[in-house]
């Protein structure tokens, strides 16, 4: 028997139901935007767009939303360009499960999207980044972030990924949090998009905080956007896997509000060493903003896009929206009533890392001045 245990897996994985469901022409049900106008607590250069903002936010001919920076609108000098932040109206408890499919996703030089999620009262509640990244950084990094100390990565935890940072705590690595870097590079930019696009997957479980990368030919036949639920044993080992016996998941992570964004330049993508690592050297005195963001951006926004097959939510804690008729099909009981929110409107706080990105990049360039300067091995 004892010679049988390391083939056990570290814990059983789980089948959740659906409860909300992202895609089509109802894909901003559910989703408010954040109740500032623009990007003030990562210094982005971006006015956060309406839910009505129909070039920031739309349906493709192929029946895909997009989300994007405008690059159709000049933008003079001290002015912002347009781009979008969704939150979820309502937040997600233990026993829940996170899921994007996209064909595409936003990168470029002075482009910063993210999938994540927050607590309503940022940072207590904690935050989890699923995907995120910057310029022309060609993998995804995953990361945790909690409120205090305590909340630790495990060395020994089974993931794929290459675990960077242990400390999860803001007061901690400069706020950089407990990060993994994907070495697939399919999982990000221009190589996620020439593989096809792929799906990313996170499990908010009191065992552990799991995130999963599965690039188009990987994706498992069971994954559609009509799946009514998911059986994270399909999976196979995490990208990411944060366990509770390093990280006490209820005690540091309180239930959380999905958020997808794209921002430019900022503390984290616009800062000159991490910008130069994979793009080219500001000339002069010009800035991320000034070389990027002003003017015509037609072209330097081209790429700036999520092109979204759908995002679902699976939970075992929460019943399904009433509105969303998938979701409440997958499984019997009373729906959990959701506020309507006016465009520019928001029941969540949305705040954002005010300490996070400005240290973030802190370290980052400490890596980058480690290494003479090539960021390679952060990005």
């Amino acid at each position: 028997m004892l010679s049988l245990l390391p083939l056990l897996p570290l814990a059983a994985a789980a089948t959740y139901p659906l409860v909300d469901s992202h895609k089509g022409a109802t894909f901003l049900d559910g989703f408010t935007v954040p109740a500032g106008a623009y990007d003030n607590t990562t210094s982005g250069d971006v006015f956060w767009a309406a839910k009505g903002n129909s070039s920031v936010m739309y349906l493709n001919d192929a029946g895909r939303f997009i989300l994007k920076v405008d690059n159709t609108s000049f933008v003079p000098w001290n002015e912002k360009r347009y781009a979008p932040s969704l939150l979820t109206e309502r937040a997600y408890p233990i026993g829940s499960v996170f899921v994007m499919d996209a064909v595409h996703m936003p990168y470029g030089c002075s482009v910063w999207p993210a999938f994540w999620t927050q607590g309503a009262q940022w940072p207590e509640g904690g935050e989890i980044d699923i995907m995120e990244g910057v310029n022309g950084q060609t993998t995804n990094q995953i990361a945790l972030h909690s409120h205090n100390d305590g909340c630790y990565a495990s060395s020994s935890a089974q993931m794929t990924g290459q675990l960077r940072l242990d400390n999860c705590s803001v007061t901690s690595n400069g706020g950089s949090g407990c990060t993994v870097g994907d070495s697939d590079t399919r999982s990000y930019g221009e190589g996620f998009a020439a593989a096809g696009g792929g799906v990313y997957v996170a499990e908010f479980a009191a065992d552990a905080i799991r995130v999963w990368f599965k690039s188009r030919a990987d994706v498992p036949a069971a994954m559609s956007g009509d799946a009514a639920t998911i059986d994270t044993s399909i999976l196979g080992t995490p990208t990411a896997s944060y366990p509770a016996s390093t990280c006490d998941i209820a005690k540091f992570f309180a239930d959380q509000i999905l958020t997808i964004t794209i921002t430019l330049c900022g503390s984290w993508a616009g800062t000159q060493s991490v910008l130069e690592s994979t793009c080219p050297a500001l000339i002069g005195t010009n800035t991320c903003y000034t070389t990027y963001v002003i003017n015509d951006a037609s072209e330097t926004y081209k790429n700036a896009y999520f092109e979204l097959n759908y995002i679902n939510i699976y939970s075992t804690g929460v019943e399904p929206s009433s509105s969303n008729s998938t979701a409440s099909a997958s499984r019997s009981g009373s729906s959990t009533a959701r506020t309507s929110a006016s465009p520019g409107a928001t029941g969540t706080s949305g705040a954002r890392r005010a300490l996070d990105m400005p240290i973030r990049f802190g370290w980052a360039a400490g890596v980058a001045a480690a290494l003479g300067g090539a960021l390679t091995f952060v990005l």
